[in-house]
């Protein structure tokens, strides 16, 4: 049995490697009240998250949300994002998170007429190094709507990114590399299915 260990100590990011990213409102708040909110949320993730890292998975919920990330190799961030930057790729990672948390809090806090910290974390993460919980991830990420009897399937919750998937339109998120484990569309969709009650990540363990 393999463990993974979260944690919200700032430590670097490592270039080419995929995390579960998540996190929550502080005391009994929460992070989406409108559904501006989550669109709100979502451009921002598009916009800071997206040039440093592949999107595969998300979804959020009234005051928590998971996104599944890769981030970007370093070579890559150099030739297209630091051309003209003092930066250097693991600086430009970091302020890419904290502007998002930042960005969103501030815009939050106007709209609902509030003030002090929204997150109750900088952000937590897992570093996701197992081809097989990687899979169980994607389907743990998309199963939260149905775990806390938001909606009983899985396509129902307009704010995760499973929907994304059976789309033929543009979408930030790289469903290749989401369908990677998988292979096929159909293979992803039966996963799903099969895990809609007792998600295959619970043979995973937690430190």
């Amino acid at each position: 049995m393999k463990y993974y260990k979260a944690t919200n100590k700032q430590e670097k990011l490592l270039f080419g490697s995929v995390y579960h990213v998540y996190n929550k409102a502080i005391s009994h708040d929460k992070l989406f009240i409108t559904f501006n909110d989550y669109d709100f949320f979502l451009k921002k993730l598009d916009r800071f998250i997206s040039p440093v890292a592949d999107i595969i998975a998300y979804c959020l919920m009234p005051n928590h949300f998971h996104l599944l990330l890769e981030i970007k190799e370093e070579e890559s961030l150099k030739q297209n994002f630091l051309k003209n930057s003092t930066d250097n790729p693991t600086e430009l990672i970091s302020k890419s998170f904290s502007n998002f948390f930042n960005s969103y809090a501030k815009s939050f806090n106007k709209a609902h007429q509030r003030s002090g910290r929204l997150f109750l974390y900088p952000y937590k993460r897992i570093l996701v190094d197992d081809d097989g919980y990687f899979a169980c991830l994607i389907n743990y990420i998309h199963r939260n709507p149905v775990h806390h009897g938001l909606t009983k399937e899985y396509g129902d919750w307009n704010y995760s990114s499973y929907k994304l998937y059976f789309s033929d339109k543009a979408t930030f998120i790289n469903r290749e590399k989401g369908l990677a484990p998988f292979q096929t569309l159909e293979a992803f969709f039966r996963f799903h299915e099969e895990n809609k009650v007792s998600p295959g990540i619970e043979k995973y363990s937690f430190e």
